[in-house]
C-alpha cells in the first residue's frame, strides 16, 4: 500500500471512531441513586411551598431600660456639661494631639489642624516634626513641643 494512502485511512479513522465512540455512549443509560432527601430537593417547585402569612405585631409593655440612669452620679461622672470641663482651644496654647512620621510623610495635630513640616502655626513655622516633638521656629527663636 501507498504511504499517502495510509495516511489518510489514518486521518479517516480517527472522527469515525469518535462518532461511534460517541453513539455508543449516548446508548448507554445511567440511572443515578439518590437519597430521599436528594430527590426532595430536584423536586422542589415554588407551589409546593407554603404561604407566609403577615403576623400582627404584640406590643410589649412591661420592657425596661437595662441602664439605670439613677447612679450615674455616684460613679463619678461630673456634673458640669463637656463645654464647662474643657477649656476653649485659645486658651490652651500650642498642643500637639497626633504625630505621624513615616518613610514619606512627616505630619502632626497641633490645636486641632493638620499641619506638615514648613507649614504655619499662629506665627510659628513648622520646621522639623519628630516622632515625639515638633520644633517650631520665629523671628523670635525656636521652641520645642512635645507630645502629650
Amino acid at each position: 500500500m501507498n504511504e499517502n494512502k495510509k495516511i489518510i485511512i489514518f486521518l479517516i479513522s480517527i472522527p469515525v471512531a469518535a462518532i461511534i465512540i460517541i453513539f455508543m455512549i449516548s446508548k448507554i443509560k445511567f440511572a443515578p441513586s439518590f437519597s430521599p432527601v436528594e430527590q426532595k430537593v430536584f423536586s422542589f417547585t415554588y407551589e409546593n411551598t407554603p404561604r407566609i402569612t403577615e403576623k400582627k405585631q404584640s406590643l410589649i409593655s412591661s420592657a425596661k431600660n437595662p441602664i439605670d440612669l439613677t447612679k450615674t452620679s455616684e460613679q463619678g461622672f461630673p456634673r458640669a456639661s463637656l463645654e464647662e470641663t474643657v477649656p476653649p482651644p485659645s486658651a490652651m496654647g500650642e498642643r500637639i494631639s497626633f504625630i505621624l512620621v513615616n518613610r514619606n510623610k512627616k505630619l502632626a495635630i497641633i490645636d486641632g489642624k493638620l499641619v506638615h513640616e514648613g507649614d504655619k502655626v499662629d506665627n510659628h513655622i513648622v520646621a522639623r516634626i519628630e516622632k515625639d516633638k515638633i520644633l517650631l521656629k520665629n523671628r523670635e527663636g525656636e521652641k520645642w513641643l512635645k507630645l502629650d
